[in-house]
């Protein structure tokens, strides 16, 4: 199924399902197994990178009958201790404008519970950027002005959708890039309006020389934060992601 809305481009599969799981990015949709089609399955949705996209799809996914929302994929450090492959598991998300949208409590604890074993777990709050912030001094920037450990595009956008239709949320997203790490420039550039990889541009990227340190250390963070993504998944997929019964 197909869903455009806007500039926004979503693409779910068992979308009739209570619970929805929404991911920006086709490498951060793969690492969950494929949704089913019965009743009381998961519906996943790959909605494409940033607010405006992930709220679309968020919409949408309310409307074919979704009651919970989920923002799943990776995320960014903002301050020093939270290191590559921490589960960013926050109780709330906040706004540049200053706005707190909690995560539903009873499902946050039931995941922290669930996780806080044997992952590396961060319930601080989860800042929602408009750009990917690509210097440690911008990311310890939206620390300070926040008070957020760490940070994505679609979180807040969806969390916002979530309390205005009164549906529950919750956010799990593995942090890839360190504080100290940097981003090469314009990394927005290596993905598609619908969250799948520009060939073109990655190949560019790889032919920089100068930004070749950067990919390197981003190599390594990805493939461990990767690795605890899909371990995630199957730790939570048997229990359909742990969500307690509806009210």
């Amino acid at each position: 199924m197909s869903v455009e809305a806007g500039a926004a481009a979503g693409v779910a599969s068992a979308a009739d399902s209570q619970l929805a799981i929404l991911a920006a990015l086709a490498i951060e949709r793969a690492t969950l197994p494929p949704a089913g089609s019965g009743p009381g399955s998961v519906a996943i949705w790959q909605c494409g990178p940033g607010a405006e996209r992930a709220a679309a799809a968020a919409r949408t996914a309310l409307a074919c009958g979704a009651t919970a929302l989920v923002s799943w994929g990776f995320a960014g450090a903002l301050v020093a201790d939270v290191a590559p492959g921490t589960v960013a598991l926050p109780r709330a998300l906040v706004t540049r404008s200053g706005a707190v949208l909690p995560c539903d409590p009873a499902w946050h604890a039931a995941l922290a519970a669930a996780l806080a074993p044997d992952f590396a777990v961060d319930e601080r709050p989860l800042l929602g950027a408009t750009r990917a912030l690509g210097t440690p001094a911008e990311k310890a920037a939206g620390a300070g002005d926040s008070g957020a450990a760490t940070v994505d595009m679609e979180s807040a956008a969806i969390a916002a959708v979530a309390a205005r239709a009164g549906a529950r949320f919750a956010a799990v997203r593995v942090v890839v890039d360190a504080l100290g790490d940097a981003l090469p420039a314009d990394p927005e550039r290596w993905i598609d309006a619908h969250g799948n990889r520009r060939l073109a541009a990655a190949l560019g990227a790889v032919l920089t020389p100068r930004d070749w340190p950067l990919l390197w250390t981003l190599s390594k963070r990805y493939r461990v934060a990767r690795g605890v993504l899909v371990s995630l998944a199957e730790r939570l997929g048997s229990g359909r992601f742990l969500l307690p019964d509806a009210r």
